[in-house]
């Protein structure tokens, strides 16, 4: 992802999914997950966001730095930490909220035959860490691929 600049509005500023810069989380998979900046910049600092998931996408195992709150906004998704068993993970609808703690390796994945829409907030940068690299350091949102992963949550 690239840098996105947001200023604060003087009034009211409703924003339609259809007028958000929808951007591909990976450039390399512009069909896989998608994510808008609704406030602050996902690859500097404090965002919320929407996230788009398509029907069928399952994530690597991986870990964020900061907290990773979710909402769900349509569709529905899954999500798994390390350990656990894919198929004891609640399935997360409209309206489901969860806290994902910073430094936990988990799943995420669609569920059902629809893509999911998800608002996402963090307190820090958007990042993205494989699980199966432990010793790297977090990766940006440039969708680059590298030792330490860089793709959808």
């Amino acid at each position: 992802m690239t840098t996105i600049e947001r200023t604060q509005p003087d009034r009211a500023a409703p924003l339609k999914p259809g007028d958000l810069d929808w951007r591909p989380l990976d450039p390399g998979n512009p069909s896989g997950p998608q994510m808008a900046a609704l406030w602050g910049d996902p690859t500097s600092g404090p965002y919320g966001a929407l996230l788009r998931v398509p029907a069928g996408f399952q994530s690597p195992m991986h870990r964020h730095s900061s907290d990773e709150r979710v909402v769900v906004i349509t569709g529905a998704s899954i999500h798994w930490v390390e350990g656990e068993d894919p198929d004891d993970a609640p399935t997360m609808r409209a309206g489901d909220y969860m806290l994902m703690p910073a430094g936990v390796n988990y799943v995420s994945a669609a569920a059902g035959d629809e893509e999911c829409v998800e608002f996402i907030t963090q307190d820090g940068r958007f990042d993205f860490t494989l699980a199966s690299f432990p010793g790297g350091t977090a990766s940006g949102t440039d969708g680059t691929a590298s030792k330490n992963g860089a793709g959808p949550r």
